[in-house]
């Protein structure tokens, strides 16, 4: 295959984007059930359900509900939990934007690139070009969906 079909393809390949959640997103925001969390006191890699994702010193490796781990970021995690104080914090009622993937692809997150596949995954937008993927079934237990398909 020459550079110009791969380049076109390329282009025209389905992608997540703000623009993408125009059609079939919807609002949502995270239930209000504490999760359990450490605080990284080495650098390191953790394996998510997405793929491998990179920590530094400070990230808070939190547990879901599967018991999968994740890192968020101090910052991050500031903004979207408030901290119970005994290793578990509780989301904020923060509203975004999710829709369920209609294609096979990769975010591309800032703690790294997250795979999610046609039917399986929902797309979480946090804020623009700040996306996450989460499995079909820890969505079911972890959001409000009450508003999808509206």
């Amino acid at each position: 295959m020459n550079n110009d079909i791969r380049q076109s393809i390329a282009a025209t390949a389905p992608r997540v984007d703000d623009a993408w959640f125009d059609a079939g997103g919807f609002q949502t925001y995270k239930h209000p059930t504490p999760i359990s969390y450490e605080t990284a006191t080495d650098n390191g890699t953790v394996q998510t359900l997405e793929g491998p994702v990179d920590y530094t010193v400070g990230h808070k490796i939190i547990t879901g509900p599967k018991g999968e781990k994740y890192p968020v970021s101090p910052i991050k995690f500031a903004a979207y939990y408030d901290d119970n104080g005994d290793g578990t914090a509780t989301p904020k009622k923060i509203m975004k934007v999710a829709r369920l993937a209609d294609h096979d692809g990769v975010v591309r997150a800032s703690w790294g690139d997250l795979n999610y596949t046609k039917g399986n995954d929902y797309i979480v937008k946090h804020g623009p070009g700040d996306y996450g993927v989460i499995k079909s079934d820890i969505f079911a237990k972890t959001y409000d969906k009450s508003k999808e398909g509206n």
